[in-house]
């Protein structure tokens, strides 16, 4: 597996996760994301960082490699936002930076938000990792919704490794020509403008081709549309979902007790 494969890509083994019916998945994701908005202590967000990191390792057997690659943009939007509570929740200043302070409401709620952005990252990622794009516009049509709109799931997830790529053969196109060597805040944002113009100018040109040749299959002209491929439901998939809910109520119990 080649490093333009990781990130947003979906990795194509058998696991416990991978069985799992796609939407099932999908809850799972929400309600990891409902109790991190639950719990008001850092270390119910840590200990659902660990089990959901397990969850990736063991039953998703997704390597420690594509984690570390991604680490990036699963933890840092999260050091960024905890970085931001430092200095904008109120309490009393504890640090000064200049005109700005750090205060002991930010150093306890900081942590907070942390977890909640990072561990519902990561959860994403998971679904991502363990679910392939045709399987989730599968299961959205089976469960009622229009299949125009599962069409449109589907293109998103593909289209999320393609833009992964496109953005590190634009880098790597750069770094040839020796403009990632200069260093500078100012340098950085003209490239990463260069980045974000190129990778959209190429994703026009895909979405309009991706239009025309599903318009020219006739798309959309039949109200109902067949599989080739069925996903199939299994009452042992909500087990996954009953394991967090139980694992989310323990932790708000245990958040309660020692309040």
């Amino acid at each position: 597996m080649t490093r333009t494969e990781h990130g947003l890509s979906y990795i194509d083994h058998p696991s416990i996760m991978h069985r799992v019916y796609p939407l099932v998945k999908l809850v799972w994701v929400v309600v990891v994301a409902i109790g991190l908005f639950i719990y008001r202590e850092p270390m119910s967000g840590g200990v659902m960082l660990l089990v959901v990191l397990a969850t990736a390792t063991i039953f998703a057997r997704v390597p420690l490699r594509t984690i570390i690659l991604s680490s990036r943009l699963i933890f840092g939007l999260g050091l960024l936002l905890m970085v931001f509570h430092f200095f904008a929740d109120p309490g009393a200043a504890v640090f000064r930076i200049g005109p700005l302070s750090i205060t002991d409401g930010g150093l306890r709620e900081g942590p907070v938000f942390f977890f909640r952005l990072s561990v519902v990252v990561l959860a994403s990622f998971v679904l991502i990792w363990t679910t392939h794009p045709r399987d989730l516009m599968v299961s959205l049509s089976n469960a009622g919704i229009p299949y125009r709109f599962a069409f449109a799931v589907f293109l998103t997830m593909r289209f999320l490794p393609l833009i992964q790529r496109e953005v590190n053969t634009v880098k790597s196109a750069h770094a040839i020509r020796g403009h990632a060597a200069r260093s500078g805040v100012v340098r950085r944002i003209k490239l990463w403008q260069r980045y974000m113009f190129t990778v959209l100018v190429n994703g026009l040109r895909r979405a309009e081709s991706t239009a025309t040749a599903i318009e020219s299959r006739g798309f959309g002209a039949y109200p109902d549309r067949t599989y080739l491929k069925r996903v199939e439901f299994r009452p042992t998939d909500v087990l996954l979902v009953l394991v967090f809910v139980v694992v989310q109520a323990a932790l708000v119990y245990a958040e309660r007790l020692s309040s």
